[in-house]
């Protein structure tokens, strides 16, 4: 009898090569031709599309391109890359010395493949994005879509924020103002009236958790960062109140920037996007390159490509699926799916219980994916899911 083999798959990382015997010494050297890459790179002439297509096959690997790159009839194309580390370090070797201004894209080739994201630390915690962090929703509003009304008091909402850590939460985000579909603004004093008590109760009894401002007001957000909060969450990105960004430039702090088509009083009137991720993607590259003109540290920024803002569900499930996409900024990338309306039409309730294994579902894909942190109301199945993933990823 022919003896039997054993094929499987495996995530390829330092510890797979030492199991088989890999020398020590040579493990992360030796990973990078075991490690594969997709990037895309745009925009290219269609020269550059076809050098590049040229250079990629010249390396054993390959890059897609517009179809009518090697005609010459099309008049710019995008690129898909893929290969491994390796093999893309020896493309961007060789694109160096192409004309075409390829020589500089060479260079920020090798950037994407070796940049890592620059950790933030937060009240002693050094956030160092080597595994996922959990951001527990505390809204402290009447109106919000899963629980408004049930912690709008201070003392339940301080109650509701210890169970949250209790469960493991490393970020409390906290909201005076509803941003679900439909919801009407709230008077600026009024949103600061409902956070600044639970704030200071909270920073009172957990001095060392580091906390969120969920708004898009700049004065709310002063107002919280005065009281002890670390982080602004700003669904609009800087585009509702134009002083946020003079806000987080002067304390100097993190900035959750959410994408948002519109606002949250007209966001879901029929939503339409040519194609919903590039057009997200290409939003956040403008609003860094804004932000930076502005004297905002890149390394400040989390980036948040806004489920349920403006999107329908086949939009949401889009996203989803090439989250990974995002990662190429170099930056922490947050989603909040939690307990929404893309879930629930797909399982057609509005049961928290049953929604929850909904939002549990998308975890445990995004947790695969890479994604550094994730918003959920259920904190403590959140950190269970974390937990066997680290054993299975």
């Amino acid at each position: 009898m022919s003896k039997r083999f054993t094929v499987e798959h495996i995530k390829p990382d330092e510890s797979e090569l030492l199991k088989i015997g890999f020398d020590k010494c040579y493990a992360l050297k030796g990973l990078e031709k075991h490690k594969f890459l997709s990037l895309k790179i745009k925009p290219l002439s269609s020269a550059q599309a076809n050098i590049i297509k040229q250079t990629a096959l010249s390396c054993g690997t390959d890059a897609a391109v517009h179809r009518d790159v090697i005609t010459g009839e099309a008049e710019n194309s995008a690129c898909i890359i893929s290969g491994s580390i390796s093999e893309l370090k020896i493309v961007a070797k060789k694109l160096e010395f192409q004309p075409f201004g390829l020589g500089i894209l060479a260079k920020e080739i090798i950037s994407a493949i070796s940049a890592e994201i620059e950790p933030i630390s937060l009240k002693g915690t050094i956030f160092d994005w080597k595994r996922p962090y959990i951001m527990g929703i505390l809204n402290i509003t009447p109106d919000s879509f899963s629980d408004g009304g049930c912690f709008f008091d201070t003392a339940a909402a301080f109650e509701h924020a210890a169970k949250l850590i209790e469960d493991g939460a490393d970020i409390i985000d906290i909201g005076g103002e509803s941003t679900r579909p439909y919801a009407q603004k709230v008077d600026v004093d009024e949103e600061i009236g409902r956070i600044l008590p639970v704030v200071e109760k909270i920073r009172e009894k957990f001095p060392d958790i580091p906390l969120s401002i969920d708004t898009r007001n700049a004065k709310t957000a002063k107002y919280a960062l005065e009281a002890g909060v670390d982080i602004i969450n700003d669904v609009s990105a800087c585009d509702w109140d134009e002083k946020m960004k003079e806000i987080a430039k002067n304390y100097d702090c993190p900035l959750i920037l959410n994408h948002s088509q519109g606002t949250p009083e007209n966001m879901q009137d029929n939503p339409a996007y040519e194609s919903v991720t590039e057009e997200i993607f290409d939003y956040f590259e403008a609003k860094i390159e804004e932000l930076a003109a502005f004297g905002i540290k890149k390394s400040q920024l989390i980036i948040d490509p806004g489920i349920g803002f403006g999107k329908t569900a086949g939009q949401n499930f889009e996203i989803l699926r090439k989250i990974a996409n995002f990662k190429s900024f170099n930056l922490p990338v947050l989603v909040g799916h939690s307990r929404k309306a893309f879930l629930k039409k797909t399982i057609n309730s509005d049961d928290n219980f049953e929604l929850d294994k909904a939002t549990n579902a998308v975890s445990a894909f995004l947790l695969q994916a890479g994604v550094n942190i994730l918003r959920v109301h259920n904190v403590k199945e959140l950190k269970t899911l974390v937990k066997i993933s680290e054993k299975l990823f």
